[in-house]
């Protein structure tokens, strides 16, 4: 895991708007190739409460890409995004108000998701910057270089019932270093991140030789948060990361069969606790991990406190809890950590792993 510094967005004075949207050109302040961005306070208003898209032009909608109707959203409206697939990667900064804009995807007969393809050369399907009050629900992001999905410095986020399916193979977004994510959510307040599934995500086999690894769901400096009933599961690297958050619920979640093996170096978790306060574990079942089920970690020697850890399941996997950087080999006072009703068993290598010092305090971590 890499340190993460609060990004600011950059704005440009001069926008230049190509169809609602401008390409690659800078209007947020992310790296990102292959796509669109534009910016909330440039929306044209369109005159209906749903806005629908649909992958066929010949359907006759009058939005036939997704970057069209969501770079002219506004407050109060939802964007019904019919199944098919859309080659497409659209990045929203400034979006949002007092009424929710809701981007819904809309399954077919057959229950099939509109699927955002990256085909491998887009860095993101969707980025939503210092955005806020937006539900996304209902999307299939798949083969994106980077992540499926990014969330930076926004509030009041839902993402539900959603699908990351092979993501950050690639990576080129220096701030992290290459790991690769199914869905980034960073800086946000009151967000709610459930019912999805993320799957395959991480990075190629070379980064992970490197001894780079990624992440189902990655989520930093989140407050007042939920990450909860998401299955993720075979991903390259680990789960659920949750790192120097405050007051987030973690619960209810299934994590399995991720690979957490970086040659060797188990430095990821099914799911990982680092940093921050008043975080909760409640009744997780974590299995078949190839590393650590629960990791937490005090990476950083930030002084974290009032972890809750409760009714999770945690077995099958190479280690069952592992812990660094606390100071001690037995189990830190429940002031930091406290422990209920949690079964850690059957664990192929080690139930509990307990490391004073990964770093010394002197030369912390990095």
């Amino acid at each position: 895991m890499i340190n993460r510094y609060p990004q600011i967005l950059l704005l440009m004075v001069i926008i230049v708007l190509i169809a609602g949207c401008n390409s690659d050109g800078g209007l947020v302040g992310i790296p990102f190739k292959n796509g669109v961005e534009c910016l909330g306070e440039e929306a044209q208003p369109i005159a209906a409460p749903i806005v629908y898209v649909f992958a066929d032009a010949d359907a006759g909608a009058p939005f036939p890409t997704a970057a069209q109707a969501l770079c002219n959203v506004s407050p109060g409206q939802t964007v019904r995004i019919a199944a098919g697939t859309y080659p497409e990667s659209v990045v929203m900064g400034l979006f949002g108000g007092d009424a929710p804009i809701i981007i819904q995807g809309v399954p077919d007969a057959q229950g099939n998701l509109p699927v955002f393809d990256g085909e491998g050369r887009r860095s993101m399907g969707l980025a939503l910057v210092e955005s806020t009050n937006i539900v996304v629900e209902n999307i299939e992001f798949r083969n994106y270089t980077d992540e499926g999905l990014y969330v930076l410095t926004g509030a009041d986020i839902t993402l539900r019932r959603n699908r990351f399916i092979e993501n950050g193979r690639f990576s080129a977004d220096p701030d992290i270093d290459g790991e690769g994510f199914g869905v980034r959510v960073e800086g946000t307040q009151n967000a709610v991140i459930e019912d999805n599934e993320a799957a395959g995500n991480g990075p190629a086999a070379k980064r992970v030789a490197q001894g780079t690894l990624g992440m189902g769901i990655d989520t930093y400096g989140l407050k007042n948060s939920v990450i909860r009933r998401n299955h993720t599961h075979h991903n390259i690297g680990g789960g659920i990361l949750v790192e120097d958050s405050e007051s987030v619920m973690v619960e209810a979640n299934k994590i399995d069969h991720n690979r957490l093996d970086a040659n060797g170096d188990y430095w990821d978790g099914g799911i990982w606790l680092d940093g921050g306060h008043s975080i909760t574990l409640k009744n997780n079942i974590i299995t078949e991990n190839e590393g650590p089920g629960l990791q937490i970690s005090n990476e950083d020697n930030q002084e974290p406190y009032g972890y809750v850890v409760a009714g999770n399941i945690i077995t099958g996997n190479y280690f069952g809890l592992y812990l660094w950087n606390f100071g001690t080999v037995d189990l830190p006072p429940e002031n930091i950590v406290r422990f209920a009703d949690n079964t850690i068993e059957n664990n192929t290598r080690q139930d509990f792993r307990i490391v004073d010092w990964e770093c010394p305090p002197s030369d912390p971590c990095e």
